[in-house]
């Protein structure tokens, strides 16, 4: 239980609360202009005064940490644990809080303060002391990695700003979906470890989906496609990497490779070119052969003849130069003759020296290339074990890729399968829990019909996404209605939580609770939640304008006064619950 609110700061108002009912009222005063505003009462910054006692995070800059504010430190008067204690949080020191009282039977304790003397907690074990104290949440609930947050859970009793009035089941606009299965679930008193397991495979899942999509986008180097894809690689990486494996192993290195290779390059071309001179010399050797088969001296009469035919006769002197002239051919003839003959020997002999020359140079070439067919050079070696390296490097990859995507199909097969097996648990848990959950539903059912005519509902069900919530009031869909229904949800948590015996007993909303809801369903909502708060010990607390009590529409045997523990008033600073005013930063 809540029982006041205070501050450092003398012109604090200090609030007390007490069970049942609690009502913190601001009140236009008649001096007030329209330029006045009560939003800077201190409506909402009592409810955010609570929430930073009990651990709230803070941001510099942003709700109480602010400059005006520096100086301040706030204290929160509660019940915990059996022990009534008094908890402050400073301002400018908000990492520490400082606690009074006795604190027997706490599973935290805590520290001494070495230089002040004081009982301090770091916020984080606060947290867990908190979560222990009011939610009878374990120091560590086994190893899930999704477990109930005492924040999470306290922001459904504390509703803080307007993200909190939107649903029953969700205190912020961010909050995943796996965060309201969950919490709902413990607020109800259901199996809240289905959905931290649904959440838990869904990771697994989303791993699998995201490891997909990589490499098909390549942002994960390596072999891609199906398994029967990878395996047609692997079998053809597997054919080139044994190929090159017996090329290596049958490699034999000639320690003068090299220079076999020069002498054998120099041979080919010492034969290259004596076939070209033998095949000039052959040619020459042709004509020749043929120009000493056509050397024929004239017949020796011919010429006389010649002239006899024509009726001459020639003179000695012309007779005498014409045997001369015979002989001077003849000689001519008989010197071309045997010098062909002297070519003819010389081309032969040396086409014959050359013929030989070439079988000898080619026997020596065939010896050498015998070598450089059996050995090979030491960069010919170098450059089959990279081959070899890079295909075993690319068949390594695809065999890992094949068993990455085969353990990924496996993967995706046990999470499916865990998921039939998680949902058939959970229909059975839900089941075998019949009667608490519909403790539930019959206490909203209740609420809801002290508001309304007709009842409304609280369904729940559970599917392969998890628990499903959702809640009817006949006529919803208005805002005011759509208010009621958080409402009267809240209220059955609070009922089911002392039910249990957990610590929370008591919830907080704001003014935003009634913003737009009919002034009948105001007045009843107020009279329900101190009729049920009261009868179980515990507390409703909330702030409100005072043009929207619907003081016409409450039953005459209640008195709506005696549960206003503060009024604000917006007729002079000190009327506010810090007692001044001060701007806020812009955001």
């Amino acid at each position: 239980m809540i029982h006041s609110v205070s501050a450092n700061h003398s012109s604090f108002h200090t609030v007390t609360f007490t069970t049942g009912l609690n009502v913190v009222l601001a009140e236009r005063s008649e001096v007030s202009t329209e330029k006045d505003t009560r939003n800077g009462l201190g409506k909402s910054t009592l409810i955010e005064i609570i929430d930073f006692c009990l651990g709230s995070g803070v941001n510099k800059g942003e709700g109480l940490l602010i400059e005006p504010l520096e100086q301040w430190a706030f204290t929160l008067e509660i019940t915990l644990g059996g022990n009534r204690v008094k908890v402050t949080r400073a301002v400018a020191d908000h990492k520490r809080i400082v606690i009074n009282g006795p604190t027997n039977g706490w599973i935290e304790q805590p520290d001494c303060d070495n230089k002040s003397g004081e009982l301090i907690f770091k916020v984080e074990r606060w947290r867990q002391l908190l979560g222990w104290a009011l939610f009878s949440l374990p120091r560590s609930a086994d190893q899930l990695p999704y477990k109930p947050s005492f924040r999470s859970l306290i922001s459904y009793m504390v509703r803080r700003g307007p993200d909190a009035y939107i649903s029953p089941f969700q205190h912020n606009i961010k909050q995943q979906n796996w965060d309201i299965q969950l919490h709902i679930a413990y607020l109800l008193g259901m199996n809240w470890e289905f959905p931290a397991r649904l959440r838990s495979l869904k990771d697994r899942e989303d791993g699998v989906k995201a490891i997909e999509k990589a490499i098909k986008t390549g942002a994960m180097d390596g072999a891609i496609g199906t398994v029967g894809e990878l395996e047609t690689q692997r079998i053809q990486l597997e054919q080139q990497t044994a190929s090159a494996k017996e090329a290596l192993d049958t490699f034999k290195v000639h320690p003068q490779y090299d220079s076999v290779q020069q002498n054998a390059d120099r041979l080919t071309k010492e034969i290259h070119d004596l076939i070209n001179h033998n095949v000039t010399d052959k040619r020459r050797l042709g004509r020749y052969q043929e120009s000493i088969k056509e050397e024929k001296p004239p017949a020796r009469m011919s010429l006389e003849r010649l002239y006899e035919e024509f009726g001459l006769i020639f003179p000695d002197a012309v007779k005498r130069t014409l045997n001369e002239a015979r002989t001077f051919h003849h000689q001519i003839i008989s010197n071309r003759h045997d010098f062909l003959e002297v070519e003819i020997v010389r081309f032969q002999k040396d086409i014959d020296e050359r013929e030989a020359r070439i079988k000898e140079l080619t026997n020596q070439r065939a010896e050498l290339m015998e070598v450089l067919q059996t050995h090979g050079a030491l960069q010919e070696m170098t450059k089959l074990q990279g081959q070899y390296v890079v295909l075993k490097g690319s068949l390594d990859h695809v065999q890992t890729r094949l068993r990455e995507v085969k353990n990924l199909n496996i993967t995706k097969r046990e999470i499916r399968a865990k998921k039939v097996e998680l949902v058939q648990t959970a229909e059975q848990d839900h089941e075998q829990r019949r009667e608490v959950w519909s403790e539930a539903v019959r206490l909203f059912n209740e609420h809801s019909q002290a508001l309304y005519k007709t009842a409304g509902r609280l369904v729940i069900d559970v599917n392969e996404k998890g628990y499903t919530y959702n809640v009817e009031i006949e006529r919803s869909g208005s805002e005011g209605i759509d208010k009621m229904k958080i409402f009267c949800f809240d209220l059955t948590v609070l009922q089911l939580q002392m039910q249990a015996h957990h610590g929370i007993d008591f919830i907080i909303h704001d003014t935003l609770m009634y913003d737009s809801v009919d002034t009948r369903q105001r007045a009843l909502a107020f009279q329900c939640a101190h009729e049920v708060t009261n009868s179980l010990g515990g507390q409703y607390i909330c702030t409100i304008n005072s043009d929207m009590v619907p003081t016409e529409d409450f039953s005459d045997d209640f008195d709506f006064q005696q549960h206003v523990r503060l009024t604000l008033s917006d007729a002079t600073p000190s009327g506010s619950l810090l007692g001044i005013r001060f701007e806020r930063p812009s955001k």
